[in-house]
């Protein structure tokens, strides 16, 4: 496959009942200029399998299997192979939607497209994105809405000055509202360290 443009990165471990949404949140994409790299962490369900179902209908799929060795190890097994310009993170469960229609019925779903936009057209090492949580209890339904106000950063300096803002939202802890440039992550040798809440100290490392 030539071309690829995003390497979507996405760890599985026992998500059966909900793998197979997760899968279709990235193929439903408006955006399909991507490689799918899921790494099958040695789980004991059958989400291996699920997965191995997706890939033999759409190649661009590719499933790893591996012993478990945890969320980081998956990850990182996926950055020695990926091959696109950019890497987005996955989390199992997750649903990209459009970032502008959230929550709406329509069709188009442009979450990986918006980013992708964002970054070509500022040659962005880095775009966050704002995201919504939605928290179930019961019959009760609570989505809160997380981001800031849109901002392009091109010096250092001013991103410093302004970086508390995104750590009081929340928004700079996780993987998987980002598009990072894969030559950074290769220039500096970056990897998820294997340590509880990995996710944070690589973004850390990142952004340094």
């Amino acid at each position: 496959m030539s071309d690829i443009k995003i390497s979507i990165i996405m760890p599985v471990y026992k998500v059966e009942e909900y793998v197979g949404k997760a899968i279709e949140s990235i193929l439903a994409q408006t955006f399909t200029e991507f490689e799918f790299l899921i790494v099958d962490d040695g789980t004991p369900d059958r989400s291996g399998e699920i997965c191995d179902q997706y890939a033999k209908k759409d190649q661009r799929i590719q499933v790893i299997h591996k012993e478990n060795g945890g969320a980081p190890s998956a990850r990182n097994t996926a950055i020695d192979i990926a091959q696109g310009k950019y890497v987005y993170f996955d989390r199992t469960g997750l649903i990209i939607e459009n970032s502008q229609k959230l929550h709406e019925n329509v069709p188009e779903v442009t979450g990986l497209a918006d980013m992708y936009e964002l970054a070509e057209k500022h040659q962005a090492q880095l775009v966050v994105c704002g995201f919504y949580i939605d928290t179930y209890c019961g019959q009760n339904h609570l989505s809160e809405k997380i981001c800031v106000d849109d901002r392009v950063f091109t010096d250092a300096k001013d991103f410093r000055e302004e970086a508390y803002r995104y750590f009081d939202r929340n928004m700079l802890y996780t993987p998987w509202n980002k598009l990072y440039r894969m030559d950074v992550i290769r220039q500096y040798g970056l990897y998820f360290p294997k340590t509880l809440w990995d996710d944070f100290p690589f973004n850390l490392s990142y952004l340094d």
